[in-house]
């Protein structure tokens, strides 16, 4: 689509109405950065070189904090911090430059001669985030990028400069985000050299025009792709959400739906013939691609490991059970609506689940175990059990009981007071009975666990049960997460479904309390650890385990019952003693 942008208006092409020329800058003016990365410092650097002091700085990230602390200047550590500085210390010019935060009128209207954000789209159509990917999957040839005042809104400020940049046929959000980097840097010269010479022409934006695009929101079916799409949606789908190897990626990633498995596609390169079979119709397989016909050409597509490596693409077929001449699954517009709003519903707290997940923190019991699962695995699944010391509690008592009960009794016999187990999230209704979103979404998620064995059983339960909550308000996060972040795509335990050796599932099913323990699973027990599952029947406040009797043996899990019951036991008997010393070993 084509798009028209003003010129920089230091070049003497900027809109004659609304102007706003300021007065010509003192030769030093004081100012305030906001902000992070390397193109924050670059902008930094500028300013100093042409004669700007900057009285203190905003860190997003340590690359810009580290940068600030070696040019000696003062860093805030918040928005409310920053407002307390400028209060006393008012400057002429804040910058904002990649900057994800909303700053307040209290902030950047202390700025005696204005403030400024860096905006990587053209406004008012692309503003928000990712601006670049959105260009990429509208298939926009032009783009620009955009320095504009700030005001009450967000990205709604008067334009100040723009500088267009083009998009090639091969341009990736990598790509195209270096290319606004750089013209970022000519734009804010731009910028500078009107506030010196009190040239600076700012014109409003047309907001009838203005298209916004929220941090949560996420292309079609969340990066999975549609083969009955066009080759040329396929390749800008692929190219709008490559971040390159070494920056995380805020959207999704690029995929294939095989099964249950999920797959990352690294490339998609759209041959010159036209598909004369079915869209979906696996043309070739070979070890480094896969041709596939889609609603127009025929494309190659390329396959990446978790880790980011090359997958070979043969193999996959061959676990796949596919031969050339088979059709690949395809979605249809209900199911891909569903994945986006699913995906939607989540981003909120990606960042949260990102931040734990780079603090794994397994947990293994202290019982001679093989610690490598033979195949295949030999789970067995135990006999429900009542505790019978909470025979007078409700069954939300009882449940409550039994997990703060199992999480110290952990901790005793681990020696470890800060851990994180396997959580299974409570069914969603959104999600149920939907394979093609359940596939995306993680089924096991970490809980957060700190037990301070000083604390009476009372304090440890109310801990647990603010990380009860905590669970319920994030629920789950896309699989797809740990591959998009750089930090997480090398931690192998990552990339298994189970990662955390230890679980903890709370079931909504009514069982007995009756039974000898199976050889085999029961059908659909859940499994949220890797070796060894404790799940409690929130219905009657029963319990039960799953584990894998190759690595774990049966009586153990005795031991274990046997353990607990007295933990809790000795709970209702002196429920102000310390967890610590509450006695776990049977009587004499």
């Amino acid at each position: 689509m084509k798009m028209a942008y003003r010129s920089s208006p230091v070049r003497g092409r900027g809109c004659e109405r609304d102007q706003d020329r300021h007065p010509a800058a003192p030769s030093i003016s004081s100012t305030v950065f906001v902000g992070g990365g390397t193109l924050a410092i670059r902008c930094a650097q500028l300013a100093m070189a042409m004669g700007h002091v900057i009285g203190a700085a905003l860190c997003d990230d340590a690359i810009f904090a580290e940068w600030a602390a070696r040019a000696n200047i003062p860093c805030r550590e918040s928005v409310e911090e920053l407002c307390s500085f400028l209060e006393a210390e008012p400057v002429d010019w804040i910058f904002s430059i990649a900057n994800p935060f909303i700053l307040p009128p209290d902030v950047f209207g202390r700025a005696r001669r204005g403030a400024f954000n860096y905006h990587d789209g053209p406004l008012p159509r692309y503003a928000g985030t990712q601006a670049a990917s959105w260009a990429l999957l509208a298939q926009e040839t032009e783009y620009a990028i955009t320095w504009h005042r700030i005001d009450d809104g967000v990205n709604t400020g008067d334009v100040v400069v723009q500088r267009q940049v083009l998009i090639t046929p091969n341009d990736t959000a990598w790509s195209l985000n270096l290319k606004c980097h750089e013209a970022a840097i000519e734009g804010f010269r731009d910028l500078l050299t009107g506030l010196e010479k009190g040239k600076l022409t700012a014109y409003p934006q047309v907001l009838v025009d203005r298209s916004y695009f929220p941090s949560r929101r996420r292309p079609d079916a969340a990066g999975c792709l549609r083969w009955d799409r066009s080759a040329q949606d396929l390749s800008a789908m692929t190219r709008a959400l490559n971040f390159g190897p070494y920056h995380p990626n805020p959207m999704c990633l690029p995929k294939v739906l095989i099964g249950d498995e999920v797959v990352t596609v690294r490339r998609l390169e759209v041959l010159a013939r036209p598909s004369d079979v079915p869209a979906g119709r696996l043309l070739e397989v070979h070890s480094s691609h896969w041709r596939v016909a889609t609603g127009t050409e025929n494309v190659d597509v390329c396959f990446g490991e978790p880790d980011g490596e090359v997958l070979d693409a043969r193999a996959l077929a061959r676990r796949s059970n596919l031969d050339e001449g088979d059709r690949l699954p395809i979605l249809s517009d209900e199911q891909a609506r569903s994945i986006t709003v699913t995906h939607e519903l989540l981003a909120p707290s990606e960042d949260f689940w990102r931040q734990r997940l780079k603090q794994l923190r397994t947990l293994q019991l202290p019982f001679p175990s093989s610690p490598v699962a033979q195949a295949p695995l030999g789970w067995q699944s135990s006999s429900w059990f009542i505790a019978s010391a909470l025979a007078r509690l409700s069954p939300l008592d009882r449940t409550e009981y039994l997990v703060t009960a199992w999480l110290i009794y952990l901790a005793r016999i681990t020696g470890e007071t800060e851990f994180q187990l396997g959580w299974t999230p409570a069914p969603q209704a959104s999600r149920a009975g939907l394979p093609a979103v359940e596939a995306l979404i993680a089924s096991v998620v970490p809980m957060e666990n700190t037990i301070d064995p000083a604390q009476d059983f009372a304090a440890v339960r109310r801990a647990v049960a603010a990380e009860w909550h905590r669970l319920k308000e994030h629920d789950s996060f896309a699989r797809d997460l740990i591959a998009r972040c750089p930090t997480l795509r090398p931690v192998k335990a990552l990339r298994s479904r189970r990662p955390w050796p230890i679980g903890i599932t709370i079931t909504a099913n009514s069982y007995s309390a009756a039974g000898d323990l199976p050889s085999s699973q029961s059908a659909g027990a859940p499994q949220c650890g890797e070796v060894l599952t404790f799940e409690v029947c929130a219905v009657d406040g029963s319990f039960r385990w799953h584990f894998d009797a190759n690595r774990l043996a049966a009586k153990q899990i005795d031991r274990m019952t046997q353990h607990l019951q007295n933990l809790l036991s000795g709970v209702i008997a002196d429920a102000a003693q310390p967890v610590g010393r509450i006695d776990i070993l049977p009587a004499d």
